[in-house]
């Protein structure tokens, strides 16, 4: 049977590709289970502690090691081969997710398990996720590699509105542990599907290889030199620091804020996952780079308020309404930024480049979740992150001019 690309616009042109479609067979169920596992690890951590201080630091430990290996496993993946660093890579981080999710189910898991299996379920998404990136542009046509980059975003946004509610009633229905399960089951079926696809690399043998630690100083290199990257990868880290990390933080609002449990915190996450899908369906469904630099800053904006706003509620429904609403906002700037990124860049320097907004993407809200759950145990949740909110929004008025006036190299094509 005959895919018919032409009935879903840009989201059908990513799927026109056999290979892709596996791909993004296991990439949905992916996202889910990775969802769950975040919800699952920030309430088991509640429950073990009590703590949002080490709410941060649990956050930290299992999300800091991706941005230190990233950019090494962007070489590797360059060197030995994308899909079957993919496939390792997700079968190792499977079985550590395995180990935590039986120790959870068992009762037998401590703070200190839980500490060094959550980093080095870190060093497991820090050698796959970037391999796994990298495939995109080989699974499809040139021409609709952007498609496809936007479809995984929105299906990201997808498993961030559903994940929760799957995992919700897992946590509640079967214990904690199950939630953690999902993506231990899930990220063997991504590696499954990888191995599925068959294609016939680009000849990486072919290549002139220069030395290891040459070709990782070369992407530093050339982002810094190049304008348009060091203003969006300035966006990025301060959305990353500033604002993303408050999805680690929600496990402490369910329960002082709102005064709930699992369900109010998945009802929370699900908002935030729900407002993000709208905006990332719009922008997949949009397909094209030209506007992308305003409604970026918009989102940066105008989001950066909105999360304020949610500090500030103390009556869940507006909190939901409030998460729901900042959260559509913040991925446009997120989604927009990530767009341009690809498009700013040379071919020849893509794959050290996205290795390194992965270090940044996962790395940033890592370090920004460690300061804010810190700042809380002092000042309390709310006030640590209206005040990050309001620390992000000051530094994106700083680089609204200097973006705009770069508007045109980010959105040439």
């Amino acid at each position: 049977m005959t895919f018919n690309a032409a009935m879903l616009g840009g989201i059908g042109r990513a799927l026109s590709s056999q290979h892709y479609r596996l791909y993004a067979c296991g990439h949905i169920a992916n996202v889910h289970g990775w969802w769950g596992n975040r919800l699952g690890i920030g309430w088991l951590t509640w429950e073990l502690t009590g703590s949002a201080g080490l709410l941060g630091v649990v956050a930290f430990a299992g999300m800091i090691p991706v941005s230190l290996v990233a950019p090494f496993a962007g070489v590797l993946a360059d060197r030995y081969g994308h899909r079957v660093m993919s496939i390792v890579a997700g079968l190792a981080s499977g079985t550590v997710t395995l180990a935590l999710a039986l120790l959870t189910l068992n009762e037998t898991i401590t703070v200190p398990l839980l500490l060094m299996l959550s980093i080095l379920q870190g060093i497991g998404f820090g050698m796959e996720f970037p391999a796994r990136q990298a495939l995109i542009p080989q699974l499809c046509s040139r021409e609709n590699v952007p498609a496809a980059l936007a479809f995984n975003s929105t299906t990201f946004q997808v498993g961030t509105f559903l994940g929760p509610i799957i995992a919700g009633y897992l946590i509640t229905a079967y214990g904690t542990g199950a939630s953690i399960l999902m993506f231990a089951v899930t990220n063997y079926w991504m590696a499954f599907m990888i191995f599925l696809i068959r294609f016939r690399t680009s000849a990486r043998e072919e290549k002139t290889r220069t030395r290891f630690f040459d070709e990782i100083a070369a992407g530093f290199r050339y982002i810094a030199v190049t304008p348009a990257l060091r203003l969006l990868f300035a966006m990025n880290l301060t959305m990353g620091v500033l604002l993303r990390p408050y999805t680690e933080l929600l496990a402490g609002f369910a329960d002082i804020v709102f005064g709930g449990g699992p369900a109010e915190l998945s009802a929370l996450t699900a908002a935030s996952g729900f407002g993000a899908l709208v905006s990332g369906l719009f922008l997949a469904f949009r397909g094209r780079t030209r506007g992308l630099v305003a409604i970026m800053l918009f989102g940066s904006v105008s989001g950066s308020v909105g999360l304020a706003l949610f500090a500030a509620q103390t009556n869940l429904t507006l909190g939901i309404i409030t998460i729901g609403i900042a959260s559509m906002l913040l991925l446009a700037c997120h989604v927009g930024a990530y767009s341009l990124i690809q498009n700013a860049t040379d071919q020849t320097m893509r794959g050290r480049v996205i290795s390194c907004s992965v270090a940044i993407t996962i790395g940033g809200p890592a370090l920004g979740a460690l300061f804010i759950g810190w700042l809380a145990e002092f000042a309390g949740l709310q006030w640590a992150v209206g005040v990050s909110a309001v620390t992000a929004l000051i530094i994106f008025l700083v680089l609204l001019a200097p973006t705009l006036r770069a508007r045109d190299a980010m959105e040439s094509e």
